[in-house]
């Protein structure tokens, strides 16, 4: 199933569904470096996974949040948290290889 991406998360919801994401079987895979300045204040990236099922966040100062994972998942974030997404034009997301470009900012786990 193709991915799609919830656009203008509310910093504290998307910050709460990351908690709530790993509090419920999702793997942090990768995230924006913790030594770069800028974490939390400009830009944030996570990477999760969960049974071979891949979720993305991106957050920054200007558009707040993007997650971009399977419309299933990000429908029951939604009902989790009582909130209408949005499927607007993403600043981030919509490129395919994200990942890839930001490799070098980011912090790979095991």
């Amino acid at each position: 199933m193709e991915a799609k991406i919830a656009t203008g998360i509310d910093t504290d919801i998307f910050y709460s569904a990351l908690a709530f994401l790993k509090e419920n079987g999702w793997t942090l895979t990768a995230e924006y470096d913790d030594r770069l300045f800028d974490k939390r204040v400009d830009l944030d990236i996570y990477l999760l996974t969960q049974k071979g099922e891949v979720l993305l966040m991106v957050w920054d100062n200007w558009f707040e949040g993007e997650i971009k994972a399977a419309p299933k998942i990000l429908d029951e974030l939604a009902a989790h948290f009582n909130i209408p997404l949005v499927y607007g034009a993403p600043e981030h997301l919509n490129e395919p290889e994200f990942i890839e470009r930001m490799r070098h900012l980011l912090k790979f786990r095991k």
